[in-house]
């Protein structure tokens, strides 16, 4: 879990902007003890107009674990995410999260520019004291950086000397374990590695490019993740019962094949899907006074999508630790089902965490929510330096008993569009 995380001169983000998610105590479903006497808030909701930069924050999260844990192979390679705030371009990136991994913290530090990692510092707290874990900073184009590791890890001096040869000045320290070999005294740096890969994902999820038929059928071969789907489709009142795949005969015409086999252009892999002999879809079951009858995916509606293409992320969330983030979470869902959908996360959940943007302000009416306003962030633009500015919503002194809601939506929290007016004269 993320226990809070800052970023300067990121996208729209001019200025330092954090997000904490540190609680004062087990109030709620909210919060959970992270580790012994430390309380994180399990959800984050970001609100604000469109163009406000609520994204880019997720963007940012998601950018310092890639850096963080993804190598670099050439050393003349840029930095991909590097993406400063246009007025302050030429100078750096610096980024900060503080997360749990194992039950063990970790404080990652990182400034970079579009070609190299300036400094970067990690320290961790395996016996709830800080210490270092290592520390590089950038020494000059093609020279090795300077690299400092913590006692505790207990390296060889082979093994420290293979880290340094290897960490080139475009990627992290960590990262190096992903393309070399080292030896067992390396555990430390793998453990941590595998918990990021593993648990830590990628805005709107690793799978993003997947169809709702591969993430249908993946979980359709998995038994208990397939009566976790059929469970949450059953509890959505989607009047579906369950789902099932199918598998049906393709006809593909003898001219086509011919152009498909002589066709130079295409790799064998690509032949190999053209030329399957079968198609595979996907067929739900919904239920009625008269029976059973099933309805194929492409005639389903586009909120009933959208509900299936999150319950994968929401399965790993009740069933493991993960951290994930969701953008414009409650787009093409009814609001009950938007409540619904994090209730079971949260009251299902122990080590979880999910971040998200959404414009469903009705979200703030639930005294969930508006009984710990620490897990909301209001988003809005600098009128003077077009940068996007956060405010947690515990930071504007509101009495208990006022509403987030009513204060939100009758403009007393900022971070709502100022809309000109409704008459439109195009004469000069």
């Amino acid at each position: 879990m993320i226990r809070n995380f800052w970023v300067k001169n990121y996208l729209s983000i001019r200025d330092k902007q954090e997000l904490d998610f540190s609680a004062k105590g087990p109030s709620s479903e909210l919060v959970t003890e992270v580790a012994e006497g430390v309380f994180l808030y399990k959800l984050g909701i970001l609100y604000g107009s469109n163009a406000s930069g609520k994204s880019n924050m997720l963007i940012a999260l998601n950018e310092v674990f890639r850096l963080l844990i993804l190598p670099q192979i050439d050393a003349n390679d840029g930095i991909v995410g590097c993406s400063p705030f246009i007025l302050t371009k030429n100078e750096p990136t610096e980024m900060h999260v503080s997360f749990y991994a194992n039950g063990i913290r970790y404080d990652y530090d990182i400034i970079f520019n579009e070609k190299h990692i300036l400094s970067e510092v990690l320290h961790y707290y395996p016996k709830k004291s800080k210490v270092l874990f290592y520390k590089r900073s950038f020494v000059g184009e093609n020279v090795q950086s300077e690299i400092k590791f913590g006692a505790s890890l207990e390296l060889q001096t082979d093994t420290q000397n293979s880290i340094r040869e290897n960490t080139l000045n475009n990627h992290s320290v960590l990262s190096v374990c992903r393309k070399v070999a080292l030896k067992k005294d390396i555990t430390p740096f793998l453990d941590l590695h595998k918990w990021i890969i593993t648990n830590y994902h990628e805005v709107d999820g690793d799978d993003k490019k997947k169809g709702i038929v591969d993430i249908l059928k993946d979980a359709y071969n998995i038994p208990q993740k397939y009566r976790f789907y059929n469970l949450m489709l059953q509890k959505a009142d989607l009047n579906i019962l369950e789902y099932k795949t199918i598998v049906e005969d393709r006809v593909i015409p003898d001219k086509t094949r011919e152009y498909i086999i002589q066709n130079g252009n295409f790799s064998e892999e690509v032949k190999e899907v053209l030329l399957k002999p079968t198609t595979e879809s996907i067929a739900f079951i919904n239920q009625s006074a008269n029976g059973n009858f099933e309805i194929p995916l492409d005639r389903q509606s586009k909120g009933t999508l959208k509900y299936v293409s999150i319950l994968d992320t929401l399965y790993d969330m009740v069933t493991g630790s993960h951290v994930y983030y969701l953008d414009e979470l409650g787009e093409d869902l009814h609001n009950d089902l938007l409540y619904y959908y994090l209730n079971v996360f949260l009251f299902n959940s122990e080590k979880s965490q999910l971040i998200i943007t959404s414009q469903e302000t009705t979200l703030l009416s639930q005294d969930l929510i508006n009984e710990n306003r620490g897990a909301v962030w209001f988003v809005e633009k600098n009128r003077e330096t077009a940068s996007s500015e956060y405010a947690r919503g515990d930071s504007f002194g509101l009495h208990k008993n006022l509403s987030l809601y009513n204060s939100y939506r009758t403009g007393r929290l900022g971070a709502k569009p100022e809309l000109g007016s409704i008459f439109i004269n195009l004469e000069d």
